[in-house]
């Protein structure tokens, strides 16, 4: 099939009395999977854009929508024979507390600003009047 090889390993963390027992590992993609793949080595593979479509790494899904692959994925794998059931359970997505849209954990990087060297030019730039906060009330 062309796909990556996928590494098997035994960890604490699957629910042994949950489906069959097995849990797919994406370190990339979930906090938790994140680690397991830190105690065991596994490569973070991000196949997932900031606007939420697949990219390259994801092969003839690149470009379209997580909702969209996740349809078609599940469509392929059952017209393949891969699928042997189906059983209904509550999956725990996060979702956003504003609006409620699913959240996609990414691996990206972070930085940090340390602001009191910012800020000590900017206040007394408005104790000298050079600069001016309006409405007034705010200078404070």
């Amino acid at each position: 099939s062309g796909g990556r090889s996928i590494p098997i390993i035994a960890d604490e963390y699957v629910d042994m009395d949950f489906g069959t027992g097995a849990l797919k590992i994406t370190p990339g993609h979930d906090v938790n999977d994140y680690e397991i793949g830190k105690r065991f080595g596994l490569p973070i593979i991000n196949i997932m854009n900031k606007d939420g479509s697949l990219n390259a790494k994801a092969g003839e899904y690149a470009g379209l929508d997580r909702f969209e692959v996740r349809k078609r994925l599940w469509a392929d794998m059952e017209a393949d024979g891969l699928v042997l059931k189906k059983d209904p359970y509550k999956n725990r997505v996060p979702r956003s507390q504003r609006g409620g849209e699913v959240v996609e954990p990414l691996i990206s990087a972070q930085w940090f600003v340390s602001m009191k060297p910012l800020a000590a030019p900017a206040l007394a730039a408005v104790d000298t009047g050079e600069l001016k906060i309006i409405p007034e009330r705010f200078t404070k």
